[in-house]
């Protein structure tokens, strides 16, 4: 996996080599910032200091297996991790923070 850091906006994207399929679509999406290599066929950044956040995430929004990840100041930021949630819309929380009374209440709403 590929990691490009840029410190003065405290960014990393990283681009994962298993998962680039070369579709090129981050390429066109952000062309001169996102390039395929000639020998791997990968996805790998190019002119990065020069990149903007803008170019950085449309490269990688519209990578089909999201190869391409972007972590902001030690923080995931793209693609976002989303909370599981129960069928009701409710959030879920850790088994030890629920309670059973808790834990019934959401399973019957969504027997319904």
């Amino acid at each position: 996996m590929a990691d490009q850091t840029d410190p003065k906006r405290g960014v990393v994207v990283r681009i994962d080599a298993r998962r680039c399929i070369a579709n090129a679509k981050c390429t066109t999406a952000a062309p001169g910032v996102y390039v395929l290599d000639e020998e791997t066929g990968v996805a790998v950044l190019e002119n990065e200091e020069s990149a903007t956040l803008a170019q950085l995430f449309a490269g990688a929004r519209v990578c089909p297996t999201q190869a391409i990840t972007i972590e902001q100041f030690g923080r995931r930021v793209f693609p976002q991790i989303l909370t599981p949630m129960f069928g009701d819309g409710e959030p879920s929380a850790p088994a030890d923070q629920i309670d059973d009374s808790e834990l019934d209440n959401r399973t019957k709403g969504n027997a319904n």
